[in-house]
């Protein structure tokens, strides 16, 4: 007895269909869209698109004392501590930093 499930699954089985691959997306993807990036991920973008870096530390001005530093690519502390948990105030501050450098990798 010929099973009809096989006579109507053949033709499928013997085609492969190929999906074209999907880049990954990207943190300098994410910043273009406006999405809200945590600090390590802003720190990476930050890192391959001006060499500057966000790095956490103690904040005693903070009632949960988190903060976090902003560093210059020769390692050094750029001012004071951005006190508390929240990235957004580092966040403009660099954000022009960010977007000249892609606008100029992407010309």
């Amino acid at each position: 007895m010929i099973n009809p499930s096989a006579i109507l699954a053949a033709p499928f089985a013997a085609a492969s269909l190929a999906l074209p691959a999907t880049p990954p997306v990207t943190a300098a993807d994410l910043w273009r869209e406006g999405v809200h990036l945590e600090w390590w991920e802003l720190s990476d973008l930050l890192q391959e698109t001006t060499g500057w870096t966000i790095k956490p530390g103690h904040c005693p001005d903070d009632p949960d004392g988190v903060g976090h530093w902003l560093i210059d690519p020769s390692g050094d502390p750029e001012g004071d501590i951005w006190p508390g948990p929240d990235i957004d105030d580092v966040e403009h501050y660099v954000g022009w930093r960010i977007d000249e450098a892609l606008a100029s990798a992407d010309s």
